[in-house]
């Protein structure tokens, strides 16, 4: 089976971008960028094909790859070409999908054989002033690859498996397996735990932490019969240029660590529930950090047994006030064991 990168998906953009007549500039970013070059730190040519990355979705047999693509040209600022604009770019927008859906033969990318657009992409229109007055079309499209979650190939230590019958496990002892990963992973430097203006400050260190890094934030937890979910927000971060360069870098090796925790995990006696949904960002905090967050959630037996529970008998018919009293000594105690120490 092929494994595809996200930056070999990134590649084939940019290549087609290049072999076709009538696309002057390629770019990768979130929208705000489009209109800068990251190379020649000039405003690019046009017509402009500009990819903004979208959401990643894990299911079980397959990932699925969502971008948006956009292609733009430059319209008069008193608009009277605006319709010609759209034209050619709808044209060219065609010309990219029909390149991804039809390229059956090496000689034209073989991409039919690698990676399948799923059909009828979503492609809207736009006029958008920027330092110039731009206008093109935004198309939606969705790739899927295959992807098995073969745990053989992965840069982890030899024999590292997340530890086994984890079906009682308690919130601590997850997030210790967490960091388990975080640890035997060659390409993780930090693991951290937190809300998110910790991402960028070691708790243990009080310095900046090293990168690629493995960010879980605490969040919900929902009790069904028989089991509960406990549910983490994931953030797989590294480093970014300060002139962004490296962004398509960044996305990929993430996206790849983050392929190898599912992988782990998948395979592993953790119920990690389907589908996780990863969405890209790039982040300015103390330096720039691009990469990706997603929501993973175990499912974990309980079977609400109330005969184990920390509780001592208690009756019904005790009074407000008879608890009141019962608190006020618990607090004289209390005072008292401070006096003591």
């Amino acid at each position: 089976m092929i494994n595809i990168n996200y930056k070999q998906i990134l590649t084939y953009f940019s290549s087609i971008a290049y072999h076709h007549e009538q696309i002057f500039s390629f770019g990768i970013g979130d929208l705000a960028q489009c209109t800068m070059d990251v190379t020649t730190k000039q405003e690019p040519r046009y017509t402009r094909m500009y990819i903004v990355p979208e959401t990643v979705e894990f299911n079980q047999n397959h990932i699925h790859y969502n971008f948006a693509v956009v292609i733009m040209d430059k319209v008069e600022d008193n608009l009277s070409n605006l319709s010609e604009v759209l034209s050619d770019t709808l044209e060219i927008t065609k010309d990219i999908w029909t390149v991804f859906w039809q390229s059956y033969q090496a000689q034209y990318g073989n991409f039919s054989q690698i990676i399948v657009g799923d059909w009828e992409p979503d492609t809207h229109p736009f006029t958008e002033r920027f330092d110039t007055v731009l206008a093109g079309w935004t198309m939606h499209i969705k790739m899927s690859a295959p992807f098995d979650y073969n745990q053989c190939d992965l840069p982890i230590q030899p024999n590292y498996t997340f530890p086994q019958d984890e079906s009682f496990s308690a919130y601590q002892q997850i997030l210790n397996d967490w960091q388990g990963f975080s640890d035997a992973h060659e390409q993780i430097r930090s693991y951290g735990f937190g809300d998110a203006t910790e991402l960028t400050m070691d708790v243990i260190t009080k310095k900046e932490p090293l990168y690629p890094r493995l960010y879980f934030i605490p969040n919900k937890t929902r009790f069904n019969p028989n089991h509960m979910h406990i549910t983490w927000t994931v953030i797989i971060c590294d480093k970014v240029d300060d002139d962004l360069s490296n962004q398509q870098d960044v996305l990929s090796d993430t996206l790849e660590i983050a392929k190898d925790f599912y992988a782990k995990a998948y395979l592993s006696d953790y119920e990690v529930e389907w589908d996780a949904t990863l969405t890209p960002w790039l982040e300015r905090a103390d330096a720039v950090l691009g990469g990706w967050t997603f929501d993973i959630s175990v499912q974990q037996k309980f079977d609400y047994n109330r005969c184990v529970l920390p509780l001592t008998s208690f009756a019904q018919g005790i009074t407000w006030e008879e608890l009141a009293e019962l608190w006020r000594l618990e607090a004289q105690k209390w005072s008292e064991v401070k006096k003591t120490n």
